[in-house]
This record gives structure tokens, C-alpha cells and sequence, in this order.
């Protein structure tokens, strides 16, 4: 027959996911489920029931594959908040790996190459 397809149909929950959660390809996560903090679950692994913070689940139903430290996680939010900050460390990295170059080096490298170049 013809429905209201605005309405549910059936009973309806909240999938919650807390911070820093990492869901895997495929992965298939069922009505009512909680994802705790700082949680992966493995790509097309189906979740039926909540998942405790720091874990891993994954697998068809999805079981506990290893459970995570309790630090605390840098996350891209953190790394990024402060892009003074950010812009100095990438250009400390840039010294530090970039620090054996020279423009002699560079020469060398054009007219005879060797096998570091």
C-alpha cells in the first residue's frame, strides 16, 4: 500500500557517536547503538550493541578486538586551533630535515647525479 514515507516505520532510536570515533568501510551500525569515546570499529563489521570507550570491535556480529589505553588523544581539532603555532612546527621540521641541503649539493645533484640523489 501507499505510506507517509515522512513518518518511521517501526520503532526508532538515536545512533550516538562520541568523540573521536573511526567507523570502518561497509561498517553497518544498528538502531539504539552507542559508539564510546575514542572507538573504531572495523570496516563492514555489524555492531548490534553498544561499544565501550577505547576499544575495538569488529567482525559480523562485531566482538571486542583490543582494547585501547585510556590517554588522552591528539585530535585534528587540537592540532589545528592554533595555526601560529602549527606553522612554526612545520617550519622547525623543515630546518631540521632540510638542514644538510645546500646549494652546492643541489649543483652537484643536477651535473653528476649519484645514487643518494
Amino acid at each position: 500500500g501507499i505510506y507517509d514515507r515522512a513518518e518511521p516505520v517501526g520503532n526508532t532510536k538515536p545512533v550516538i557517536f562520541e568523540d573521536n570515533v573511526w567507523i570502518g568501510d561497509s561498517a553497518i551500525i544498528c538502531k539504539g547503538v552507542t559508539i564510546g569515546k575514542n572507538s573504531i570499529i572495523g570496516a563492514g563489521a555489524v555492531v548490534t550493541k553498544d561499544v565501550p570507550p577505547n576499544s575495538i570491535f569488529a567482525g559480523n556480529p562485531a566482538k571486542l578486538v583490543k582494547t585501547l589505553d585510556d590517554v588522552e588523544f591528539n585530535t585534528r581539532a587540537n592540532f589545528l586551533e592554533d595555526p601560529i603555532k602549527l606553522a612554526k612546527e612545520f617550519d622547525a621540521l623543515d630546518r631540521y630535515t632540510l638542514g644538510q641541503n645546500s646549494l652546492f649539493g643541489w649543483l652537484k645533484s643536477l651535473v653528476m647525479p649519484d645514487k643518494s640523489n
